[in-house]
């Protein structure tokens, strides 16, 4: 038992705790199965580096998780009144209890952010530590509509009353536009936006849909419920997740705003919650000079829906990250810069991070490419069908695998293959 807990550690722990770790070398089994034994590796090199930086004069910077991306813990009352929060994203053994479902909308339970997700975002942190930025996490509830979470950041910036950079990816971007709508011009120096599915994306389909195939991942680690239940009883009353839906193009599909053009079949989104999407998506900033977007390409890509006799039908091709579609990410008239990664792996991207320490640090130098050529090859189609065999459904009780077989499936929720729609916490958006 006592192994099971030290292994487990990095699932609990804070996220200064696992800096910490890192920097001095303590609970290397947990952070190895945790990080992946590559990351682990580099993240310890980086810790202990960051750990004697000295901060420079400078805004402060604030990066902000896309969705899934912050930690959730659910909040209790010990014996004698004291509180106490219980991680519940991600903890696999309260996974496997089927606790997942205590994330649906609307709850009594009192949920609450604590900290980030930090496979992909630590990297990112410590390296902006160690070139002497004054950085931290925005962890936010991403089950929350982006209005209500970006008028929490908007708080937030005020409280703090200090000019800073925000450094955003997928649906955090979103909420950074939402927030910088409602704080003065000074507080926000600078918008980085990554991967931000500022027109939508598509994923969320395939979320709702339960066809998601980190959703149907997940549901194997879950011994209570299917990848169908956690779509219709979980995943469909966020309302974040329907604001990260397109509007309605002949160039995309469906309207997915409408209610009946969904299929009839399967797990169906909340009729209200999609009424409300434009109105929640234009309270978003309109573009200006202090944003600057970069965009993942060369990834196979949702960029269409089709509907079938048999449900959705999803057409791909390699103009976007794997998560979001090229010119559904592209604002009008900003700096742009195209990275050749995955959206899920925007953040831990080397050269994604270099582009950012010399754009922060306003050299005029950034070696990401300045345009893109858009793919003309033959798109690609998968039904729905198609992707609920994509993934094997047999059960995987984690509390029988050994530390070597936890790494991996941590390393497949993760998304090792976003090129194959695999998708990833981190690429849901």
């Amino acid at each position: 038992m006592r192994r099971g807990v030290e292994a487990e550690w990095a699932f609990h722990a804070t996220n200064a705790a696992v800096f910490a770790a890192l920097a001095k070398g303590r609970h290397g089994e947990s952070l190895r199965e945790y990080f992946g034994t590559q990351a682990f590796d580099e993240l310890s090199v980086l810790a202990r580096a960051a750990d004697g930086a000295r901060t420079r004069r400078g805004p402060r910077v604030l990066i902000i998780p896309g969705m899934m991306g912050s930690r959730l813990s659910e909040i209790g009352r010990r014996a004698g009144g004291a509180s106490a929060a219980r991680v519940l994203w991600i903890d696999p053994r309260r996974i496997a209890a089927g606790h997942l479902a205590n994330l649906k909308l609307p709850s009594a339970r009192a949920i609450r952010a604590r900290g980030v997700m930090l496979p992909s975002y630590a990297k990112l942190k410590l390296r902006l530590a160690i070139e002497g930025f004054d950085a931290d996490f925005f962890a936010y509830d991403w089950r929350l509509g982006i209005d209500t979470i970006g008028a929490r950041l908007a708080a937030s910036l005020a409280a703090a009353g200090r000019p800073t950079v925000l450094i955003a990816h997928s649906m955090g971007a979103l909420v950074a536009r939402i927030a910088v709508n409602q704080v003065a011009k000074r507080l926000v120096r600078k918008l980085f936006m990554l991967g931000a599915p500022n027109h939508g994306a598509f994923a969320p389909v395939l979320a709702l849909r339960g066809t998601y195939p980190f959703v149907r991942k997940l549901s194997r680690l879950d011994l209570e419920h299917s990848a169908d239940q956690l779509a219709t009883n979980v995943f469909c009353t966020f309302p974040g997740l329907y604001q990260m839906l397109p509007p309605h193009s002949s160039d995309l599909g469906v309207d997915l705003l409408d209610a009946q053009a969904w299929p009839n079949t399967g797990p169906k989104p909340d009729a209200a919650l999609l009424k409300r999407v434009a109105q929640v998506r234009a309270s978003m900033a309109v573009p200006d000079e202090r944003m600057v977007q970069i965009v993942g390409v060369n990834r196979d890509t949702v960029v269409a829906v089709r509907r079938t006799a048999a449900g959705f039908e999803y057409v791909s091709s390699a103009n976007g990250d794997g998560t979001v579609p090229v010119n559904l990410a592209l604002l009008p008239g900003l700096e742009t810069y195209f990275a050749d990664e995955g959206h899920g792996n925007l953040l831990n991207n080397s050269a994604v991070i270099d582009a950012l320490t010399g754009l922060l640090r306003n050299t005029g130098t950034c070696a990401l490419a300045q345009s893109f050529q858009p793919t003309r090859g033959a798109p690609r189609s998968v039904d729905d069908a198609q992707l609920r065999m994509l993934v094997d459904a047999a059960k995987i009780d984690w509390r029988r695998l050994d530390s070597a077989q936890r790494e991996a499936v941590l390393s497949d929720l993760d998304g090792g293959r976003e090129e194959d729609l695999v998708g990833s916490a981190p690429s849901l958006a």
